[in-house]
């Protein structure tokens, strides 16, 4: 969760409740002008009128904004709430090579077939990103550079026959 969001709608909501307090402190002005028993001085009023409606439209412009705001912060907590759900749904599993990937977890597969997800993208980039390839070695689909080993490969422990000449052996 990015906390300048949730600052940022705080700072909203006080320039708002501020607003609002201003309009108030105006409307009590003007209550206090009407209730007076002095002769009404109208250029008086009308400067207070057109201080209200600015303060009114000010306050109405913050809550506009807070209410954006708010929706967009629910959107984010809600995306967040949905990641995590998902993320519930695989375990850490090791490789018998031992590196750490993801599993989906068969108790809450939903139909789909096990699978396993990147575990660099999932913490460190918050994204599901599959794990693809056939034999030993797989690769996140994502970032390729992310890669597993699975099993170990016969073929690196294969030598050649003595009579094969190579230098570089």
């Amino acid at each position: 969760m990015d906390f300048s969001q949730i600052e940022s709608v705080l700072g909203l909501a006080t320039t708002a409740l501020s607003a609002t307090g201003k309009a108030v402190s105006t409307v009590e002005a003007i209550k206090k002008l009407v209730s007076s028993e002095k002769p009404s001085d109208t250029g008086e009023a009308n400067k207070l009128l057109n201080a209200l409606a600015t303060e009114l439209t000010a306050a109405n412009l913050m809550n506009v904004q807070l209410s954006d705001a708010l929706r967009a912060l629910s959107q984010e907590l809600r995306r967040q709430d949905e990641f995590e759900r998902e993320k519930a749904r695989y375990e850490l599993f090791k490789t018998e090579q031992n590196d750490l990937v993801f599993k989906l977890r068969e108790d809450l597969a939903n139909g789909q077939p096990v699978h396993f997800i990147c575990p660099v993208c999932l913490n460190s980039e918050r994204q599901i990103s599959f794990i693809s390839g056939e034999g030993d070695f797989k690769i996140c689909q994502r970032i390729n550079t992310h890669a597993f080993r699975f099993s170990s490969s016969q073929y690196h422990s294969a030598r050649r026959a003595r009579t094969d000449w190579d230098p570089f052996v």
